[in-house]
């Protein structure tokens, strides 16, 4: 038969594990009750999106739409701060080492899954350091040349760069545009095409107008109303079929390119925000995202997710495009 102190010990043992748990279980519940509390009052002061490039891309663009109407239904200000540099490093990572509490977010693009594969000391982890709030949306890519540059669609691009040197720009260093780029490159052996690395797509779409460099890769939005005005041509359109807002422009795989490539946005926060704000912020992204946004919005592909979704794709991208920057010999620089 079990003795005395044994009983006792057991009973004890136990009380302490009750108690334990119930301390446990009232900490959680405070902290939940917490964070729903700060949930049901966001925002309560000026929110602020980190845009990791220079002002007048499609990112920026569709940050300050969507921060427009952010204010028009939450009645706070919505700030929009362009921090390019670093292949978007910069701006992505001041959001990283931001409080978690709501009030900075970033958009990021195709650069927050290729950067892990480029640099070796990353100052942040891809997903680790994030919450993802929702997809934002995707928009194909094009070739945007200055209106006296020979070539009039990608056969004669192929022609002439294997003949002439052809520097071309890009959103940045491993951006989607960047790495279209370079597979077009790689795809037809057009050795004299030469990447000239830009803090944004607007600053190498300027070199572009001003006829410092003949060309330049950008997403269907970068360059939307420049094309209308015949201020620079467009060879073709890296979509499965061709795009609304150009319909004229024939895609890669209509003049014989076998290349679907697409841009794309995401908003994250910073890891520990708590669950509640990001659900409520997922909330606003998919009924910002419903409404009509206007012309240059429109040019890209509408399309919210859930944080699981943003997360889950972002982590197939990397995966995805790692192999591929070693394979296209890629370099930091």
């Amino acid at each position: 038969m079990p003795r005395e102190n044994d009983v006792d010990m057991r009973l004890a043992a136990r009380w302490i594990f009750c108690a334990v748990f119930a301390i446990a279980a009232a900490a959680f519940a405070v902290t939940t009750s917490f964070a729903q509390s700060a949930a049901d009052k966001y925002p309560e002061r000026p929110i602020k999106i980190i845009v990791p490039f220079a002002p007048g891309g499609s990112t920026d663009i569709l940050a300050r739409v969507i921060a427009q109407k952010m204010l028009e239904n939450w009645g706070q200000q919505v700030v929009v701060e362009t921090r390019p540099g670093a292949a978007t490093v910069i701006g992505t990572g001041a959001a990283a080492q931001a409080a978690p509490d709501g009030y900075t977010l970033v958009i990021v693009v195709s650069n927050h899954a290729t950067n892990p594969s480029l640099n070796d000391k990353m100052p942040y982890d891809a997903l680790k350091d994030f919450e993802f709030i929702s997809l934002l949306g995707k928009a194909p890519m094009v070739p945007y040349v200055n209106p006296k540059f020979p070539p009039q669609n990608l056969k004669e691009l192929v022609a002439h760069g294997k003949a002439n040197a052809v520097p071309f720009g890009s959103a940045g260093l491993a951006s989607m545009t960047h790495l279209l780029a370079e597979r077009f490159k790689a795809d037809n052996d057009i050795k004299l095409m030469q990447h000239v690395v830009y803090k944004g797509g607007t600053p190498a779409l300027n070199d572009v107008l001003g006829g410092q460099i003949p060309m330049t890769f950008g997403t269907v939005t970068q360059a939307l109303p420049q094309y209308q005005g015949k201020l620079v041509r467009a060879l073709g359109v890296s979509a499965e079929k061709r795009h609304h807002a150009m319909p004229d422009v024939p895609t890669f795989r209509e003049q014989g390119f076998d290349i679907v490539v697409t841009e794309w946005y995401g908003l994250l926060a910073p890891a520990g925000t708590p669950k509640p704000i990001v659900a409520k912020l997922n909330a606003e992204m998919r009924r910002i995202l419903a409404l009509p946004l206007g012309e240059r919005v429109a040019a890209i592909d509408l399309e919210p997710s859930t944080p699981e979704e943003l997360r889950d794709f972002i982590k197939k991208e990397i995966d995805v495009w790692g192999p591929m920057i070693k394979q296209l010999g890629i370099k930091p620089q």
